[in-house]
């Protein structure tokens, strides 16, 4: 008899080093994310230049694997986010191979009052680049008085090339809605929720997080988008849809979306997938999200298979179960443990297998959803014997337990405020596993948020559980 196809799998859920960046040659963007991290620390970053005010075309090059670069037009207009701005941004993205550049003309003073990388990076006297804005403000003022007044193609353009991990189609339009919530003016309200993630992306990427928190706080995006979503629609979201949502909550601080989303993903089973690096970030969440969802999941899964060992375990054991005290006792046993057995390996949850030599490859780790699998163990009937052995069957001991179990596993998403705050006293991932749980534990109905928490850990985690 071997273990059901919800069997653990002892998994390595080592740092994530995919993303390790080469030290031989720091860039000026190495400076700048030295000094203010952003969350997402895997986002690629280059050099960031400051280009002739003169536009010019680049020529399509072959380059050394042979793929052949794309052409940047560079004499596309420029796009106006501020009338009075004093700078243009030139932002090159490559979205499926093809580097796309867009121009912006906005507002210095509100890029280093909202975004600490622009802070950091138009500070006089701490690069080149900020002291070349400089001077040419100051030859723009001797020539115009006011810049406001200045042709936008006479501004000094600062280039800058990746934007984050987004997935867009266009990216004229999103870096606009992003370029306009820093200068503090309104976009579609409420955005279609990859518009939000992608904007939260860029947000990151330039560490104007608080900004961008604010304006969704005012105009209350997060409720706005709850109200037009139905129980039903928001049901049948896709996982990347879901994904989308709880990157959002995520990076834009929003307790509730996290706790439902994440909860969302490692019920679901959608965690454990190697990604490219060219996918959207919403695909490898930061922070090790991915790693503590798959291992929850890991730990929901190894729970469930203790219970159903321990009335296997139970029923295989010379202890009678049947307490009546008729002759027919010892059959009732019997009858109970070929009925149990039958259900677990009818449901999927039980595979029988010989131990003289092993001639298959262990099973699969359940796939589908928690909540699923519980409700199809709910199922089982009062098998018994006859008609004076009622009561004799599992299902008046499993159903309280697995709805024990149900009411734990309500609390598994993520606490944006516990994992922000103290993660290293809530996380599962890393955590000193309990050696026994026992049932008459009750933290999770008696102590307060953080103890309901740590009770829920101490269940799904512990080595070995006293279920009776």
């Amino acid at each position: 008899m071997a273990s059901g196809r919800s069997a653990h799998r002892h998994r390595h859920y080592a740092a994530d080093t995919r993303h390790a960046p080469d030290t031989s040659q720091q860039t000026l963007e190495e400076t700048l994310s030295g000094e203010v991290l952003p969350r997402t620390k895997h986002i690629k970053t280059r050099q960031a230049h400051l280009t002739s005010p003169v536009s010019r075309a680049r020529s399509s090059t072959p380059t050394g694997d042979g793929i052949t670069a794309a052409v940047l037009d560079y004499d596309a207009p420029i796009i106006e986010i501020a009338s009075h701005g004093d700078l243009v941004l030139r932002i090159e993205h490559t979205i499926n191979e093809s580097t796309i550049s867009k121009a912006f003309r906005v507002d210095s003073q509100v890029l280093r009052t909202h975004s600490k990388y622009f802070a950091s990076l138009l500070q006089p006297g701490r690069f080149s680049e900020a002291d070349t804005v400089e001077d040419k403000h100051k030859s723009l003022r001797e020539q115009y008085r006011d810049l406001a007044a200045a042709p936008a193609a006479e501004l000094p353009t600062l280039s800058i090339e990746d934007v984050g991990r987004i997935s867009v189609k266009s990216l004229g339009p999103l870096l606009a809605d992003f370029f306009h919530v820093l200068h503090g003016m309104n976009i579609q309200n409420p955005p279609p929720i990859a518009n939000l993630a992608n904007i939260a992306i860029v947000a990151d990427r330039f560490d104007a997080l608080e900004m961008v928190k604010t304006y969704v706080q005012r105009k209350k995006t997060f409720r706005t988008l709850e109200g037009k979503t139905t129980a039903k629609q928001d049901q049948a979201l896709s996982e990347e849809k879901v994904r989308q949502r709880l990157l959002v909550g995520l990076l834009l601080d929003d307790s509730s979306w996290v706790d439902k989303y994440s909860f969302r993903i490692m019920s679901k089973g959608w965690v454990g997938k190697d990604v490219p690096i060219s996918a959207a970030l919403w695909w490898d969440l930061p922070s090790r999200i991915e790693e503590e969802l798959a291992y929850r999941r890991d730990c929901v899964l190894e729970t469930v298979q203790s219970l159903l060992s321990h009335f296997l375990t139970l029923y295989t054991s010379r202890e009678r179960q049947c307490k009546l005290g008729y002759d027919s006792s010892p059959q009732c046993d019997s009858f109970q443990l070929g009925e149990m057995m039958r259900f677990f390996v009818r449901t999927g949850t039980l595979q029988l297998r010989g131990t003289i030599i092993d001639t298959e490859e262990p099973p699969e780790s359940y796939a589908g959803d928690l909540d699923h699998l519980l409700d199809t163990l709910r199922q089982v009937p009062e098998y018994q014997i006859d008609k004076f052995h009622s009561h004799c069957g599992i299902r008046t001991k499993l159903v309280p337990l697995l709805d024990l179990l149900q009411r734990h596993l309500s609390h598994a998403g993520i606490c944006i405020e516990c994992w922000q705050d103290r993660r290293l006293d809530y996380a599962w991932l890393g955590a000193k596993r309990p050696l026994l749980w026992k049932k008459e534990d009750r933290r999770l109905l008696k102590y307060g948020h953080g103890d309901l928490h740590v009770g829920t850990r101490d269940l799904f985690t512990a080595t070995e559980r006293a279920w009776s």
